[in-house]
């Protein structure tokens, strides 16, 4: 996984999606513009909940709005790359990257 590269979104919109398997981040423009926090038990639409549902590993419980900076490592010109996490700001972006690269030097199997 050394071929793997950072990569940090400018600040835009998000969709943080809380799902059985955790928490996942969609950029908007993947799902459309759902606007405020919806959530499954306070009557989202079957066709809201599977916009979104499309795009995560979990089944999706709720989601909300928010801005910010995604991050992840990936692969050019593969399909390899981490899943999108979002921070307040573009420092705590480069931290997290940091500190998943400095994970993965630690690892001399994956090497």
């Amino acid at each position: 996984m050394a071929f793997l590269q950072k990569q940090i979104t400018n600040e835009q919109r998000w969709l943080r999606v809380e799902t059985t398997q955790g928490t996942e981040f969609l950029p908007v423009d993947l799902v459309g513009d759902l606007q405020g926090s919806q959530f499954l038990a306070d009557g989202v639409t079957e066709e809201n909940s599977s916009d979104v549902q499309a795009y995560c590993e979990g089944k999706v419980q709720s989601w909300e709005n928010i801005k910010g900076y995604g991050a992840r490592l990936s692969a050019p010109g593969y399909l390899d790359c981490t899943e999108w996490a979002v921070f307040d700001t573009q420092g705590e972006a480069e931290k997290y990257l940091d500190e998943m690269f400095d994970d993965e030097d630690d690892n001399p199997e994956e090497n």
